[in-house]
């Protein structure tokens, strides 16, 4: 079975993205997924083996473990950025697996995280009290630090870096910004490259937005 992953550091329109693949492509053949059961438990697990080597192990066990409940014999799309950092190796270099580098803006993503944690409770409590929820930003020092937009960039930065150095190698990797995504055809063509699947997405589709900021 095929699996169509889209990667990213977040706040890049991943439930929009959702939302239009669940409505384009047929149900009994697609499992589309934004996030899933412990999804969380996986951000912060791979977000502390960010700075590890050699536990690839770990990813083998926990990624296939979250995902389980989900395609359950279908091809499976997954968008949630959560889980980004847990793939394991296996299912990257796997023949049927495509993965879309989803990047937006260094600077946007810093501004769209900093207004998220300041207007959603749930992102409030992970940012500040929830330790390695995101690379390089302690407990607290959302709420308390100056300059806090700075460190969201370098966490822009450096997850994506990572997802280049990870995947970039691969036949079948695309990276592509935020904009070209939701600004042009690009996104049906992938679906066409990848699952075959000939799809009609229109201009009112990618421009209507499921979040905000």
């Amino acid at each position: 079975m095929k699996h169509l992953l889209f990667i990213s550091s977040g706040r890049c329109g991943t439930v929009r993205l959702t939302q239009i693949l669940k409505e384009k492509l047929p149900e009994e053949k697609y499992a589309v997924v934004h996030q899933m059961k412990y999804s969380r438990l996986g951000n912060v697990i791979g977000n502390i083996l960010y700075y590890t080597k050699g536990l690839e192990h770990l990813k083998e066990k926990l990624y296939p473990a979250i995902v389980a409940d989900y395609h359950k014999g279908r091809h499976f799309i997954c968008t949630d950025p959560l889980t980004a950092m847990i793939i394991p190796q296996s299912i990257l270099e796997n023949n049927e697996t495509y993965i879309v580098h989803l990047q937006r803006d260094h600077d946007e993503f810093a501004r769209s995280m900093v207004a998220l944690t300041r207007k959603r409770w749930q992102s409030r409590i992970a940012h500040n009290l929830i330790p390695f929820w995101q690379p390089g930003i302690m407990p607290l020092e959302n709420q308390l630090r100056d300059g806090i937009h700075g460190r969201y960039r370098r966490v822009s930065l450096k997850k994506n870096q990572y997802f280049f150095h990870k995947c970039g190698h691969l036949r079948n990797y695309y990276h592509i910004g935020m904009k070209e995504l939701f600004g042009s055809d690009r996104l049906a063509k992938i679906i066409k490259e990848t699952l075959g699947e000939t799809i009609d997405i229109t201009q009112a589709d990618l421009e209507r937005k499921a979040n905000e900021s």
